[in-house]
């Protein structure tokens, strides 16, 4: 009986390991995916599954990524994610000189987006319970039985937004949420809604009370050429595609909410004002629940866009020819030409398309949310200004990968001033630099969290001028940190006081394109890369070597050595 006992346990070994042996020495037979180390070619990129044998060749000492191994006759190395990997043989034959192997493993699947680097998933955050900290919560104060409604919850301590994460449920409906770095929203369907709304947000209890609106007070389409006013609390609806002329405008007072049917647009030609409060929002979004309305389009440089306390949903309905817009390809919920627009405390949630599209236009954005969109936007040849605010999940809240240029912001030939502001949760990268014309790009204090390529990707072609300052900024749990990727001779990239942690890799110079260059010139100082897969790495795949003398450092610390600048000080020495 303990005989057939340990057979049986045998067995179940076998099965979960799924390795075979040798009967006569006990050897791991190799791996699916395995080629012989004579077949092995430098520079070369080998999909997964992937392994590699010693087939014969007598090696005195091996060594992977800087790292010894074991690579005797008949042994083999399995390669079980992507990755950049140099393979580095000394023979037992003096005769015989050393061999270098470069190559790469991957997946087709990401072998465009993440050359020579992990496949980067972000890790999940821990949730934590609120402790003393308040929480404001904002809504509309009015809601339609057709629509979803949004609730926004920002978790504050010393009325400054805290730094916390944790799960968030609408108890009245069952829908669940996450906060992130002390901010999150939800949209719950108006059928769910009967008096008041509660919800449990890290472990406190909340509740909301929006009212049911009965009638509608104002029904909009066509051409508009004199001032129209959307009054306090009132429900207008637009039927239509909407056109204020240029010597009309619009006036949305508090508490009013528009409700926009399914592919609508709304022109202007003259401005716009949204005048919500905190206590009393404006409200625009579809008409139909799931549904997405047009967006905001202005051709005129007097249709500007000036809103506060507003809450913009559902828009981005169209993909069409007219609407293919930049790197999305989609509607923008504001596309502007030669125009202004002002936003401050406004809360942009839930949108198919991409959020701004300006062309040489000026943005100024202080305190806004942008959250679940298939992207930020794509600033062009624009002046921007945006300050203490929030952009995250691009296209939506999860782990699941996508390589569809999911980007939190993508600026091209603009210059911009960021500051406190926070880039998390894309699918692709937080901030991309684009690679047309020049631009002057200054952040300070902002955060790159859990984007699954870069937390902020430059780059730039030709002879462009561009310049870069990141100052005080953190970059943590990405893909990749900072990478300067192709760019001009002219293009400069500084970082100062800044903390890359946690990242698969932490500051990168080169890119993952065969057919680009790196010219670029980038400068870390008084700065910390820490505890990443790669805490620094200069490669450059065209050439499948590194340009040094193009990445310079100074007074910053890692936490491994490394071998391609060996001057870097440890942390903690």
């Amino acid at each position: 009986m303990k005989l057939e006992y340990l057979l049986f346990c045998l067995i179940v070994i076998f099965l979960i390991t799924g390795c075979k042996k040798k009967e006569e020495n006990n050897i791991t037979e190799p791996p699916e995916g395995c080629i012989s180390l004579s077949d092995l070619k430098t520079k070369q990129d080998y999909y997964l599954p992937f392994a590699v044998i010693n087939d014969g060749a007598s090696i005195r000492s091996a060594f992977l990524n800087n790292k010894k191994i074991n690579f005797s006759n008949g042994s083999f190395i399995e390669f079980k994610e992507n990755g950049f990997y140099e393979l580095v043989l000394i023979y037992n034959d003096a005769g015989l000189e050393n061999d270098t192997i470069l190559f790469t493993t991957g997946t087709e699947e990401r072998e465009n987006s993440e050359w020579g680097i992990r496949a980067w998933i972000p890790d999940p955050f821990v949730p934590v319970l609120i402790g003393q900290e308040d929480v404001e919560i904002y809504y509309p104060a009015r809601y339609d039985d057709s629509i979803s409604v949004p609730f926004i919850f920002y978790v504050k301590g010393s009325d400054i937004i805290t730094e916390i994460y944790c799960e968030g449920k609408c108890t009245s409906s069952g829908e669940t949420f996450n906060i992130k770095q002390g901010v999150g929203s939800v949209n719950i369907p108006a059928s769910a809604i009967s008096g008041s709304v509660d919800f449990r947000v890290g472990g406190r209890q909340y509740s909301a009370s929006p009212s049911k609106v009965i009638r509608t007070d104002m029904e909009l389409k066509g051409s508009i050429n004199s001032h129209i006013e959307i009054t306090s609390n009132s429900l207008a609806r637009i039927t239509g595609d909407l056109e204020i002329g240029s010597t009309g405008s619009l006036t949305v007072r508090e508490g009013a909410m528009i409700l926009v049917d399914e592919g609508i647009d709304i022109n202007l030609n003259g401005p716009a004002v949204f005048a919500g409060t905190a206590e009393n929002p404006v409200f625009i979004t579809c008409s139909r629940k799931n549904k997405f309305w047009g967006g905001f389009i202005t051709r005129e440089a007097a249709g500007t866009i000036e809103a506060q306390y507003t809450i913009f949903c559902q828009s981005g309905y169209h993909d069409s020819e007219g609407y293919n817009w930049g790197h999305s390809g989609r509607q923008a919920l504001f596309y502007t030409e030669n125009s202004a627009l002002t936003l401050n405390h406004c809360f942009i949630l839930d949108h198919a398309g991409q959020i701004f599209y300006p062309q040489n236009s000026v943005l100024v954005l202080d305190n806004i949310l942008v959250q679940r969109a298939q992207t930020g936007g794509q600033i062009n040849y624009s002046d921007l200004t945006l300050s203490n605010s929030v952009f995250t999940d691009f296209p939506d809240d999860s782990y699941v990968f996508r390589d569809s240029d999911n980007d939190a912001l993508y600026l091209n030939a603009t210059d911009a001033n960021i500051e406190n502001t926070i880039f998390m949760f894309a699918k692709d990268d937080g901030l991309d630099s684009g690679m047309d014309e020049g631009g002057v790009v200054t952040l300070t204090n902002c955060k790159f969290e859990a984007c699954f390529h870069e937390g902020v990707a430059l780059s730039s072609r030709g002879t462009v001028v561009k310049n870069h300052t990141f100052t005080g900024c953190t970059f943590s749990n990405c893909g990749q940190g900072l990478e300067l990727g192709f760019s001009s001779p002219n293009h400069t990239v500084i970082a100062g006081n800044c903390l890359f942690l946690y990242n698969g890799v932490g500051i990168r110079y080169g890119d993952n394109y065969e057919w680009s260059d790196v010219n670029g010139k980038i400068l870390i100082k008084n700065s910390f890369s820490l505890y990443n897969g790669r805490d620094v790495w200069n490669l450059v795949r065209m050439t499948w070597g590194p340009k040094l003398g193009n990445m310079v450092f100074e007074n910053t610390r890692v936490s491994e050595l490394c071998p391609q600048y060996p001057g870097l000080a440890l942390y903690g020495e």
